[in-house]
């Protein structure tokens, strides 16, 4: 077979399975871009998420940092909260795989996150981004779930969300 044809083809499928994705998780990301391992991926995929979702950031040095361990209990339970904020978390643990909603990508690396959100390798840090795409809260510590929901809703969007939905 010719070159040509095996790229045609190579094309075909990738279309392919960025529609499935797209299809099957209610929420179009460019597969290409989040596969990006650099700061420019990284950038593109939060792109990705502006106007629809607000992320957490969750950055540890290791997996059995404790600030880790206790910024997961601070959020276990509180799923209905964070949907209703259309809040997506990503967790970021040093030379493992990212893991966004609990679900682990192994072909995505944290290392990007932490070079494009100037983040040390050694620190636990939360990032909340907004709706926007810029920064809301960032810190160095576990934030609890009170703190974290009292920053989302005093948020103008969020604001105005609460009126449409009648609370």
């Amino acid at each position: 077979m010719g070159r040509n044809f095996k790229m045609k083809v190579l094309i075909l499928l990738s279309i392919t399975l960025s529609s499935l994705v797209i299809i099957g998780t209610g929420q179009a990301l460019n597969i290409t871009r989040i596969k990006t391992q650099d700061a420019a991926g990284v950038s593109a995929l939060m792109e990705d998420y502006q106007w629809q979702n607000r992320v957490l950031l969750v950055f540890a040095p290791d997996s059995d940092d404790v600030q880790l361990a206790e910024q997961i209990a601070n959020l276990s339970g509180m799923g209905a909260g964070l949907s209703a904020r259309d809040l997506v978390v990503w967790q970021l643990v040093k030379g493992e795989a990212a893991s966004m909603n609990g679900e682990v990508d192994t072909s995505l690396l944290s290392q990007p996150f932490y070079d494009y959100f100037s983040v040390k390798d050694t620190d636990f840090t939360v990032i909340l981004l907004g709706k926007d795409g810029t920064s809301k809260l960032r810190q160095t510590q576990p934030v609890t779930s009170n703190r974290l929901f009292a920053v989302i809703d005093a948020m103008p969007m969020r604001q105005r969300e609460m009126r449409e939905q009648g609370r």
